[in-house]
């Protein structure tokens, strides 16, 4: 699954980033690496783009970079 089909009160950990290679570096240098910790915190009236706290930084990602980040649901 990727990060646009997280839920609100979903914990996830990133698995694999895929996509153009400019994006792939553009998340890596933002901190956005396989094994974080994420979780969606809001999402704007339209669902497009959202906020995530990944790690211990919140980010506001648009719906097509967040289709290239595959997650896995966490049991917490």
């Amino acid at each position: 699954m990727n990060l646009t089909d997280l839920k609100a009160q979903q914990v996830a950990l990133i698995l694999a980033l895929d996509g153009p290679q400019s994006l792939r570096q553009r998340l890596a240098a933002l901190g956005i690496l396989r094994g974080q910790r994420v979780e969606l915190r809001t999402k704007s009236l339209w669902g497009d783009p959202r906020a995530y706290r990944i790690g211990n930084q919140k980010f506001c990602l648009r719906n097509a970079e967040a289709q290239h980040i595959w997650i896995q649901l966490q049991d917490d």
